[in-house]
């Protein structure tokens, strides 16, 4: 008898458990949004409102609610900016973009500016020998002295 009551019980507190499909996490969800009086992530706050905040995501998680609604209820309350991060759609995605399509072409630039570097100002030795206004005696003996060297 005494092990049907248990199996009942447990059965009895199983099902609220079981209606929380998607579990919310009180410490990511502080990392994902920033107080609105301090502007620092929720974790790192220990404003009044922050506090506040924190209270009302717990109380939301008790309600099994999922990340992304409590996410939402505190994007309708306090507005986007309330968000660590921006979102990937609409203006937002100007905050993805642009950064990394800025260092996109910055990399192209220099791609581009280091082939013309490395391509340009290339003339035969013996044009640069003429322009230093070495006679070819000159050159043999630059060439014999550095023979000397190398022996």
């Amino acid at each position: 008898m005494r092990v049907l009551v248990l199996a009942a019980a447990a059965l009895a507190l199983a099902s609220p458990a079981a209606a929380c499909t998607k579990y919310a996490s009180q410490g990511s969800l502080e990392t994902q949004l920033v107080c609105p009086s301090c502007h620092t992530t929720l974790d790192e706050s220990d404003s009044e409102v922050a506090r506040e905040m924190k209270a009302e995501i717990a109380r939301r998680i008790a309600r099994c609610q999922s990340a992304k609604q409590i996410r939402d209820a505190m994007v309708a309350e306090f507005g986007p900016t309330i968000l660590s991060t921006p979102q990937t759609h609409g203006f937002d995605l100007l905050a993805w973009v642009l950064p990394l399509g800025g260092a996109a072409v910055g990399a192209v630039g220099l791609a581009f500016a280091a082939r013309a570097w490395t391509r340009g100002g290339r003339t035969p030795a013996s044009a640069n020998l003429a322009q230093a206004g070495l006679t070819p005696e000159d050159e043999r003996a630059v060439d014999e002295a550095l023979a000397r060297f190398d022996g």
